[in-house]
């Protein structure tokens, strides 16, 4: 039987991520969402549409609202590269072993 969260219950998050399992998924979705946001606020930021960085980064605007969606999970480095270049910015990939973290930029 699946738990629910209840209004009040503030310990159901930290109860579920003890679940080594359940902790990976939820690691892995926030990195999912992280990405499509932060391309997203780059976009903008640098005032470009989707259309005007597909043309700078040589893929399709269909391509960056893909990687823009918080639910895509296929992203190729190279096109994440081309896409982060057009709009101006830079990427750097983090790295974590236990508690150790190390830094690819």
């Amino acid at each position: 039987m699946k738990s629910k969260p209840s209004r009040g219950d503030k310990g159901w998050l930290s109860r579920k991520l003890a679940n080594s399992s359940f902790r990976r998924g939820f690691e892995e979705e926030l990195q999912r969402l992280a990405i499509g946001e932060q391309l997203t606020r780059l976009r903008r930021e640098a005032g470009l549409t989707q259309a005007q960085v597909a043309q700078r980064a040589k893929t399709t605007a269909s391509a960056i609202s893909r990687y823009e969606n918080a639910d895509y999970d296929r992203y190729e480095l190279r096109t994440l590269q081309r896409i982060v270049r057009a709009c101006g910015g830079r990427m750097a990939i983090h790295l974590t072993s236990g508690s150790n973290r190390h830094r690819a930029a």
